[in-house]
């Protein structure tokens, strides 16, 4: 029976989990698939199999851990990192989420040995890092969103009970490299971002730290238009910018904390709104 018609099954009928025959098979075949360029099986199929099995506890320890060992290697999260616009971005990014999905199980059930969370973390920061392919939807294949994905992602990898402290610059530094990729995010990636911070936050991040990091977007801003003026890749810069920023700001007055943030947003939006309305 193929896949397709065996996880359709499984979907339809989720009370017969519990009873499916060669789990261990059938976990290996989704994990050879998960960045096949069918838009069903890989994403209403394999991930929301993943997300039942996963987050219902139909899993045991031996397979959570074989499942994230694999999801973490060279051919899943690092499978051809760097490529822009080719089809290996859905194996990346949909990877991620199963990272994503067994950490916030561990948050709970406490299975995972701290070098392996651990682990994770760096994995997470060096994978955004690194990748390039920032597309969104992809017509005919539908979504890759690895920056979204991405940062859902590292959002798990801070709120876990692993996390340092001390990492908190390094996070914020990837988060800005996110937002400074080179390309103009249309797919609500700066709102996945900010659950990041919102985490970093929660972690114990100073706010006086928080501030210096949003003004660091405006000093990058004006050191790159004094070396190339109003290039295209400026409006890119700006545009990314100034949307997380907006999105950032209604954010941390959603959460009624972060005061003194909100007047530093501000200030930083005025000033790179007036670089491009008074030159």
């Amino acid at each position: 029976m193929e896949l397709k018609t065996r996880l359709r099954e499984i979907k339809e009928k989720p009370a017969n989990v519990s009873l499916l025959n060669n789990l261990d098979a059938l976990l290996e075949e989704m994990l050879q698939n998960i960045g096949t360029t069918d838009s069903e099986l890989r994403d209403k199929l394999i991930y929301s199999t993943f997300f039942q099995l996963i987050i219902g506890n139909h899993l045991n320890k031996p397979q959570l851990l074989r499942m994230i060992e694999v999801c973490l290697d060279d051919q899943h999260l690092f499978y051809k990192i760097g490529e822009k616009n080719t089809d290996s971005v859905f194996t990346r990014s949909f990877s991620s989420l199963v990272i994503d999905l067994i950490l916030e199980k561990d948050m709970e059930l406490n299975f995972l040995e701290k070098h392996i969370a651990k682990e994770a973390y760096k994995k997470t920061i060096l994978y955004l890092q690194k990748e390039e392919d920032t597309r969104g939807f992809v017509d005919g294949k539908g979504w890759a969103h690895s920056i979204a994905h991405g940062a859902d992602l590292l959002t798990s990898t801070i709120k876990h009970h692993s996390f340092e402290l001390s990492n908190t610059k390094e996070c914020l530094d990837t988060l800005a490299h996110c937002v400074l990729k080179d390309s103009v995010f249309i797919d609500d990636e700066d709102e996945r971002l900010i659950f990041a911070i919102e985490a970093l936050i929660q972690k114990g991040l100073k706010e006086d730290q928080l501030n210096a990091w949003v003004g660091s977007f405006s000093l990058f801003l004006e050191d790159h238009y004094d070396n190339n003026g109003f290039s295209l890749d400026y409006f890119k810069y700006k545009s990314n910018i100034m949307n997380f920023l907006k999105s950032l700001y209604f954010r941390l007055s959603y959460l009624n904390n972060e005061q003194s943030s909100l007047q530093v947003i501000e200030e930083n939006l005025q000033k790179m709104h007036k670089r491009v309305y008074t030159n």
